[in-house]
Formats: structure tokens, sequence, C-alpha cells
């Protein structure tokens, strides 16, 4: 399969070599964001619990399948004990949810995440936004 130069790479299970989180930010993504819009938008608030995610170093800021930013993982916490600027906590919608805390990810592994496809690592109708891509352990 032949790709053009502006064409991302569909990711396969076998390229991660990370522990990852994918974060599907469709309905909150908008050309032309800030990075702190993107950053806010992609850490919170999400329904899982701590522990099923707390493994993953990096979360992939994704489009429609489209990564658009890697971030660094520093720690997941209650969605109440964090402060995103541009998006303020709603109690309503956001108690009980979770939010990490990070930055944008090394250029080198930015480069490996960035701008590729990873729609191929979910199955038709999988809806979840958040999913978790841990590295077998050997």
């Amino acid at each position: 399969m032949t790709h053009s130069r502006n064409m991302s790479r569909e990711l396969m299970l076998e390229d991660i070599r990370d522990n990852i989180v994918i974060i599907k930010i469709n309905k909150s993504y908008r050309e032309g964001m800030s990075e702190t819009e993107l950053y806010d938008a992609t850490r919170g608030c999400w329904k899982r619990k701590i522990a099923s995610v707390e493994k993953a170093d990096y979360a992939l800021a994704v489009v429609y399948g489209i990564v658009k930013e890697v971030y660094q993982i520093d720690k997941w916490l209650p969605a109440e004990n964090e402060v995103r600027e541009t998006i303020p906590y709603n109690e309503a919608v956001d108690a009980g949810r979770i939010i990490f805390k990070g930055r944008p990810a090394d250029e080198k592994i930015r480069k490996k995440y960035q701008n590729h496809s990873v729609a191929g690592l979910f199955k038709r109708g999988e809806a979840a936004p958040v999913k978790v891509i841990l590295k077998p352990q050997r």
C-alpha cells in the first residue's frame, strides 16, 4: 500500500510500543483550537476508574481516527481536584469522572503517533471515547 506524503499512516497494534490511552475528542475538537484548548479537551473529564488508565504513559488526542497531539501523562486524578483553564468544571456532568495532568510528549514520541490514524485499533461500533493499549509485558 502506498501513501502520499500528506496522508496519515494507519497504525496497527504492533506499531504501539508504549503504554497509551487513546482519547477521542471528535465532539469538542474544532480547527484552530489553541494548544491549551486541545489539551483541556483531551485531559478530561472521563468516566473511567483511575486504575483502568493509570498504567498509560501517554495520551493520544484523536479526532475522527487521526492523532492530533500526544501528551505525556504525569498523573490521573478525580476531575473535581483539577482546574482546566478553558473548560469550567460542571458538577452535574463531571462528578465522579477523572482527568489527567501532563504536557506535550517529547518530539520522538510525538513523531511516532502524531498525524497517523488509529482508526483501525477500534472495533466497528466501539463507542467508548477512551481506549487503553498497554504494551505486552516481557
